[in-house]
């Protein structure tokens, strides 16, 4: 089931894609304004580079995504939380010739980067009778072994690392997965907040489009706003929740987001990060009769790796919710410290074979070889650094093996803010530590010592460096608290001794 194809048997359409507040798109506008850009993207664009898009859920992102990969190029969908600076690195590490700006950021004036606004993209689409009747060739289509998209996330270096997902990494991933997908033939709407530049997002777009379902589009101003959020999705019809846990808790915390307001929901499908069996039995209360998934997989595996719908027997079970089954063709071994396999039982390293596996990181070698391999049968390897245990062909998920997080879904590395935040001028050295709240990370602290100490109290020197952070990484990754110490305890190892940090300061 590959989307471009499934988009064409729809092209003449006139069931709804994609709503977003009070827009709609149709499948048949959805094809046509997407040969119509691609054919646009095409002569305005000498390589195959990839084609960025820094927004959040315009209805004309999903637009550019299809007419992108019409063309054989690549898209990298970065959100409206990326600071500019991370954006343009990015774009000079892309090598990218345009890139789609629907934000009110001024991005640098690079000598071969088309920079496309709103108001240029809306006149190509809507206004330009130049495009209007040329089709772009299916022989340009991308092909299984191309680039799809590509994936920024937090990297240990301070940069972001991009991981690059072939056409053939997502048939493989859609094909096992949408069978756990499929609704009652009078359900149509599918909830679309996952933002883009996260891989969860993808099964909306890759699956629901596929099958010919409706988009329901949550923006970031909605998000932020539960009284106006709560206003649309009462006129939803939503019958699938895709998101994190930790955006389901948000709104399960109010009385009144139940069965009354979502009266048509069938199916949750939960990824991202740990699913505790309190929220499970929360959801389950508002919404009794719900058929709950829980996913599991980093970026690098396309989306996810594993998964199991959530059982009565799993919820009585002493262990944890399980993060399911290995995808259909994958193989996996769970490995200690030396690379041997592990006892049934016992946690160990997650190593994962697929289909599924990217080639690696964009232009990143030795970031690639770290943990990237080719297995004896041809197929892409992964360390994921996720230690689990398995029982009874189910996995379990413990802890990661490094510094890395996930928070509200998002992947990121305790490394890339601290090496941010030590580029501060003021600052002269950094920790940075996760706060858990019910075994998910709650919120980030980072614990400063500054090379000047200026006449200003700690709690206004916290919100500079805050706001210079702001600067270089996105807003999900700056942390909730910055404290001011004026040294590291020392553990005897001579090691900062981050367990006293949180238990003088928090």
């Amino acid at each position: 089931m590959w989307l471009l194809d499934e988009l064409e048997k729809r092209k003449e359409s006139h069931t709804i894609a994609v709503i977003h507040r009070e827009r709609k798109l149709t499948y048949k506008d959805l094809w046509e304004l997407s040969e119509r850009l691609a054919c646009w993207i095409e002569q305005n664009c000498q390589s195959k580079a990839p084609i960025a898009i820094y927004g959040n859920k315009d209805v004309e992102i999903i637009i550019i995504m299809v007419a992108s990969i019409k063309t054989g190029r690549a898209y990298v969908p970065l959100d409206v939380s990326f600071p500019v600076e991370r954006v343009e690195k990015i774009l000079q590490e892309t090598e990218s010739e345009m890139i789609f700006n629907f934000t009110q950021e001024k991005l640098i004036e690079v000598k071969g980067i088309n920079v496309v606004l709103r108001s240029e993209l809306e006149k190509i689409l809507y206004k330009s009778e130049v495009y209007g009747k040329e089709r772009i060739s299916k022989g340009l289509h991308v092909k299984e072994e191309e680039n799809c998209y590509i994936l920024f996330t937090s990297g240990s270096t301070g940069d972001a690392k991009g991981v690059q997902i072939t056409k053939k990494n997502i048939l493989n991933f859609v094909n096992w997965f949408k069978e756990r997908c499929t609704l009652h033939e009078d359900k149509q709407v599918v909830l679309n907040q996952v933002s883009y530049s996260f891989d969860v997002s993808v099964i909306p777009l890759y699956i629901y489009l596929s099958m010919g379902k409706t988009l329901y589009s949550i923006d970031k101003g909605m998000m932020d706003n539960l009284k106006e959020l709560f206003g649309y999705l009462e006129k939803s019809d939503i019958a699938v929740w895709i998101s994190t846990p930790a955006f389901m808790e948000i709104c399960s915390f109010d009385d009144k987001f139940h069965a009354g307001m979502l009266d048509k929901l069938e199916k949750v499908i939960l990824a991202g990060e740990v699913l505790t069996k309190k929220l499970v039995f929360t959801i389950q209360e508002k919404f009794p009769g719900i058929e709950i998934i829980n996913g599991y997989g980093p970026t690098e595996g396309t989306v996810l790796l594993s998964a199991c719908v959530v059982t009565q027997e799993m919820l009585e079970d002493e262990k944890d919710i399980p993060i399911g089954r290995i995808l259909e063709g994958g193989e996996f071994r769970i490995v200690n410290d030396n690379g041997e396999s592990v006892l049934e039982g016992k946690p160990g390293e997650l190593v994962v074979v697929s289909n599924s596996i990217s080639n690696g990181y964009f232009k990143n070698k030795y970031q690639t070889e770290e943990v990237f391999f080719t297995a004896d049968n041809g197929k892409r390897g992964y360390h994921t650094g996720d230690i689990v245990f398995e029982n009874g062909g189910l996995l379990y998920y413990v802890a990661r093996k490094d510094t890395q997080i996930k928070l509200n879904g998002f992947r990121i590395e305790l490394m890339d803010i601290s090496s941010n935040l030590n580029r501060i001028d003021i600052v002269s050295n950094s920790v940075v530590l996760p706060v858990y709240k019910e075994e998910r990370v709650s919120y980030i602290v980072a614990f400063v010592t500054l090379k000047v100490k200026k006449d200003i109290s700690k709690l206004k020197q916290g919100i500079e460096i805050r706001n210079e952070l702001r600067k270089m990484i996105p807003i999900y990754m700056v942390p909730r608290k910055i404290v001011i110490v004026d040294s590291f305890p020392m553990n005897t190892n001579g090691k900062i001794d981050r367990k006293k940090l949180m238990e003088e300061y928090l």
